[in-house]
Formats: structure tokens, sequence, C-alpha cells
């Protein structure tokens, strides 16, 4: 079942959820955090100047978005491996951004500020920038009443789901530490400072583990709850000036605090900080439409074969919980093949079968 599927379904009380139902909502988990990482790429490379060998040098605005990517290939490692410790193999998707289908989720009620977004793929821009935020928008104050409500009104809903559904079926559905062998931790920047905070790359065995990784994904991203920054016992360890680390940058923003400080800058007009980004070719000629005709087949490309990787990846012991270099080549690769389209003076785009 698809993520449109589930999160415009009916639903019923996580707490009498049937397994398949458990496993479908997990499925929908994996979709979302898969949905986000292309779309927020797009704007990301959508930047001028950008030299992966010195991210340190990158503009405030392009840092910002770099550090919520990598956290977001840091939760879909997460539910990858709750899907994993529960035995359901997780499947992964190409993600489809089309403004009929809209947001994979309902978000009523957005904020003036972030009214009259398009759901596309497109460069950093206020429309952008607007949809991601309504994309990782806090949650409102209380709990759903699941006797009442029959579908979910946000991501941060699924998630308060997922902890109650797992809750209620960890002891009949763990298949033990022994069979847990896909487990990841591609993450080490992000492993828990002492027993109390909430887990960042974590391996699960336990419930609390499975709580703690649902809580990392809260807490940083399309669940948060609040405005407030992230508390220092959950933010991942900083780290030294001479060690830059992009998934480090401002780590007590939440994802959307920092799409609407970008939000911000691009509505003021403050051009110090503003980059510049790739201009399209309104019209683009013979020669120009070859360029961009091969730029785009060599995303489209690489971008299965990322998602072949992360197929593979996730559903396969790998040596020390890390995914093979092939894993690491395919990602960073998106980078090359997402600017050289940007470049070509089109906008980018992704497989969707």
């Amino acid at each position: 079942m698809h993520i449109a599927d589930i999160l415009n379904m009916r639903i019923s009380n996580p707490a009498t959820w049937s397994k398949q139902e458990l496993y479908d909502n997990l499925q929908a988990a994996v979709d979302v955090e898969l949905w986000t990482i292309p779309l927020y790429l797009t704007a990301l490379y959508s930047v001028q100047g950008l030299d992966a060998g010195n991210q340190k040098a990158y503009p405030a605005a392009a840092k910002l978005i770099e550090s919520v990517v990598i956290q977001e290939m840091l939760h879909l490692e997460l539910v990858s491996n709750l899907c994993n410790a529960l035995g359901y193999a997780p499947r992964y998707p190409f993600p489809t951004y089309k403004e009929t289908a809209g947001i994979p989720f309902l978000k009523p009620d957005v904020p003036p500020k972030y009214a009259g977004y398009q759901v596309k793929l497109g460069a950093l821009d206020v429309n952008q920038l607007k949809l991601f935020c309504v994309i990782e928008l806090p949650e409102p104050p209380g709990k759903p009443d699941w006797n009442k409500q029959t579908r979910y009104n946000s991501i941060g809903e699924l998630y308060q789901a997922l902890e109650i559904a797992i809750s209620q079926q960890w002891k009949t559905l763990y298949i033990g530490a022994t069979k847990n062998d896909k487990q990841q931790a591609n993450f080490t920047d992000y492993s828990q400072k002492n027993h109390t905070s909430v887990g960042f790359s974590q391996i699960i065995n336990s419930l609390d583990e499975a709580l703690a990784a649902m809580q990392a994904i809260v807490k940083q991203g399309e669940g948060n709850r609040s405005t407030e920054e992230i508390p220092p016992k959950d933010q991942p360890p900083k780290e030294k000036p001479a060690n830059y680390d992009p998934s480090d940058f401002d780590p007590a923003q939440s994802h959307f605090l920092k799409f609407n400080l970008i939000l911000d800058i691009l509505q003021g007009g403050l051009s110090p900080w503003t980059p510049a980004t790739y201009p399209l070719i309104p019209h683009p000629d013979k020669q120009q439409l070859a360029v961009q005709a091969t730029a785009q087949n060599q995303l489209s490309s690489g971008f299965r074969g990322f998602i072949s990787e992360l197929q593979t990846g996730f559903n396969t012991a790998q040596p020390k919980n890390m995914m093979p270099n092939s894993f690491y080549d395919s990602m960073f690769n998106l980078q090359n093949l997402i600017t050289a389209v940007w470049q070509s003076g089109a906008v980018p785009a992704f497989p969707t079968e």
C-alpha cells in the first residue's frame, strides 16, 4: 500500500491495529522520509557555486538545507531499522511531485505566511521554502482522539500512531537480536550522549530503542510539535570548528525553524544572505535541448541506482551495520547529476517508476 493510500484512508485506533496495519503504516513512514529527499536536494543544488569538496564555504542557506537533507537520510535509516526489527522488509518507491496530489499528508489550517505554495520540484525560492515549511510545520498542541479521528492530519500524527502500535505489538513482532541483522548505523555523529537522550543513529533491538528512534525524527523534523529550539541533550555532539560537519550545522534548530529562517531571508530581500541560483533557459534551442536531455537522462539513471542501493542496502545484512561504498557513491553523485541539469538551464526531474 502506498503513502497516498495510507494517509487518505479511514484509520482506526492504533492500539487495535493488526500486524498488517502496522506494516502498512511503517511503509508510509518510509515513503514520507524518502519523498522529502529529492525535493530538498533539488532546491539545494540550484544554488550556484557549491563545491562538494568545500562544504564549509557554502552560503548559510545552503548549509541549513544540507543539514536537513542529511537528517532526512538519518530518518529514513531509523524507520528502515524499525521495519526490519519488526519483521517487515521496507520498500523504496520512486517519489512523485504533482500539484494535484499535494503533499503526501493532510496539513489543515496552513498559516497565511505559507499559503499559496505549489507542490513541485524547483529552485531555492519563496515557493519552495513555503512548501518546505508546510511539510515541516509543527504539530498543534494536544493528542488525537483515536476513537473519533478517522484520518491523519499530519505526519506527526502518523508517528504518534506508530508509537502506540509498536508499543502494543513489540513483544509479538520483534524478530530477536540474532535474526535482526539488517540494522544500519551510518550516522555515527548522531550517537547517543547518554541513556536519557534521544537516539540518533540507532540500532533497534528493544522497545526503548524503537521509541527513541521515533522521538529523534519527531524532535528534528516533520513531527516536531513546537517552534522551540531542540534541547541540548537531544542535539548531535558539537563539532570543533576545524572539523566542520554539514550534518551538525545549527543543531539547535528544527527543520521548520531552519526553513522558516531562509524564507524570512528570501522574503526580506536580504541580498547578502540570498544565494544566486542557476537561471532557466526559457526557450532552449536544439543544441541546448540535447544537453538538457543528456543531463536529465544521467540524473534518471543515477537516481535509479540510488533507489536500488536503498532497496538492497536496507534489506541485506551489512558488515559493521554500514552501507557498502556503492551506496555512498550513488548518494554523493546526486549532487553532480542534479547540478548538471540546473547548469543546462532546466529543472531536474526524477523517474517515477
